[in-house]
């Protein structure tokens, strides 16, 4: 009985011993990393990703990678854009973008009319939540 006390004791002491110096092993030096390089588009182009005119000529943006298109790429619904800015839809028609018309990279054309007329319905709601507040704040 006293040898199984004892060698329990003896398997106790050095497996404590064991894992201290187990947690005192050195680890190696960290690797410094220099910072990625951040993606930058040439001044007055907008980072959303798809395609867009300005200056007449039709840039693609991916990956916030901003380049001229070359040659005609189709989309993900059909749509076939050129490097001339004529866009081929999935029902054939075709439409010229003009500057500033944007296109996603799904398919779907914004013309800067449908820009402005969105920023403007944008202005209203934001104007009328404005009069409301001001309004409740009065009723005080």
């Amino acid at each position: 009985m006293k040898r199984i006390v004892l060698a329990t004791a003896t398997l106790l002491l050095a497996a404590s011993c064991w894992s201290s110096a187990q947690a005192q092993t050195k680890l190696p030096p960290r690797r410094t990393v220099a910072p990625k390089a951040k993606a930058t588009a040439p001044k007055g182009v907008t980072m959303k990703e798809g395609f867009t005119v300005k200056e007449g000529k039709v840039l693609v943006t991916r990956n916030g990678l901003t380049s001229t298109v070359a040659q005609p790429e189709k989309l993900v619904n059909g749509t076939t854009i050129k490097s001339d800015g004529t866009v081929i839809l999935r029902d054939s028609t075709h439409v010229m973008m003009k500057e500033g018309d944007e296109l996603s990279l799904s398919g779907r054309l914004t013309t800067k009319a449908m820009q402005a007329e969105q920023d403007s319905l944008m202005n209203v709601v934001k104007e009328n939540t404005k009069m409301k507040l001001k309004s409740k704040r009065k009723g005080r």
